[in-house]
């Protein structure tokens, strides 16, 4: 019984040990560790309570054995063991993540703008920009040559067309010379004067005249030239008829015999300044093949709007600084005139 005491009492000495190493380590009811107050004083700071144990002969406690003793300790360490696991460690809460920096915006920021996109490219640029200037014009219902009333008779095509050379035709009369000097010139179809001036030089008096016909479904332009011209009857901007007079067949101001140059041609930009366009049929009809494969066309006298302000390049031309050449008379045709106009008496003559 004494003995069982003694075990005991060491039991409870230990356990006594480990109770006051407990109350060294307060805690929150929820398991985590309280923070203690500290007072303004350190001084006031009580430190953590040992106790010591020491063991002392007693004559009631009989000496324990070694076994008894290790027992004794697994118990305590166990306990010990025990007493630690109910405590959990401080439940850490996980960081909150790093907010983005907020984007500084300068006060003197420009926001780019955003351009809406393209769905197809821009149309090509045209090398000549024409102005807006327009005017209506009635449809031709068909084209004349320029002289005797329409048929050419009494006159005969001294020179023809040549590609890269004579870009158009020159009628002079069957009686040669200058006896042609101020019959009538005639618009080869309806059409709007869109130049008519004194050129100088070896163009004398001009006049061109814009046509509109319609071929195939669809409307065409093409414009026609008179030069050399004795005396001018039309304005710019005036519209004429089909066999309507215009001008009268001149000399160039002496400089040729009198005769007429007829110019037809499919650009509508060239103007006075031919030397800037190809001088081939891609800008040119030869004048009589267009007249005869165009001498009635059907026309319910529709008008259409054509534009006036074409010829781009003359803008750049100061025709009142340009001088006659009327004082380079030549006396007399070319010798191609003169051949045509032996064979254009032959062929009458055989008539």
């Amino acid at each position: 019984m004494v003995r069982k005491v003694a075990i005991f009492t060491f039991v409870c000495g230990v356990v006594g040990t480990i109770q006051a190493q407990q109350v060294e380590i307060p805690r929150e009811k929820n398991g985590k560790v309280a923070q203690e107050k500290h007072s303004a004083s350190p001084s006031s700071v009580e430190g953590p309570r040992t106790v010591a144990y020491s063991e002392t002969s007693s004559p009631t406690m009989p000496k324990l054995t070694i076994e008894q003793m290790r027992q004794a300790g697994a118990l305590a360490a166990r306990k010990v063991q025990e007493e630690i696991h109910d405590i959990e460690p401080e439940a850490t809460e996980p960081e909150p993540a790093p907010r983005p920096p907020k984007k500084q915006i300068s006060a003197n920021a420009v926001r780019p703008m955003e351009r809406p996109h393209e769905s197809e490219p821009p149309p090509p640029v045209q090398s000549i920009s024409f102005s807006s200037q327009t005017a209506f014009t009635r449809l031709a219902d068909g084209f004349d040559f320029p002289v005797g009333q329409g048929e050419a008779r009494g006159y005969y095509k001294a020179r023809g067309f040549r590609s890269h050379g004579h870009l158009g035709e020159d009628w002079d009369g069957v009686g040669g010379g200058d006896t042609d000097l101020g019959d009538p010139v005639y618009s080869i179809g309806d059409g709007i004067v869109v130049f008519a001036r004194d050129c100088h030089q070896g163009w004398g008096n001009v006049v061109i005249v814009r046509h509109a016909y319609r071929e195939s479904g669809n409307v065409r332009t093409v414009d026609s030239l008179y030069g050399h011209l004795n005396k001018i009857l039309v304005h710019r901007g005036q519209t004429v008829k089909r066999g309507q007079q215009i001008a009268e067949i001149g000399n160039a101001h002496g400089l040729y015999d009198a005769h007429l140059h007829l110019e037809v041609r499919r650009n509508i930009a060239i103007g006075m300044s031919r030397d800037k366009f190809a001088q081939d049929f891609t800008n040119y009809y030869d004048p009589s093949d267009f007249i005869s494969a165009h001498r009635h066309l059907q026309s319910s006298g529709a008008s259409t709007r054509v534009a006036m302000n074409t010829f781009t390049y003359d803008s750049r031309i100061n025709w009142d600084k340009l001088r006659n050449y009327s004082h380079a008379h030549t006396g007399g045709g070319s010798s191609e005139s003169a051949y045509a106009l032996k064979k254009a008496l032959a062929t009458d003559g055989a008539h």
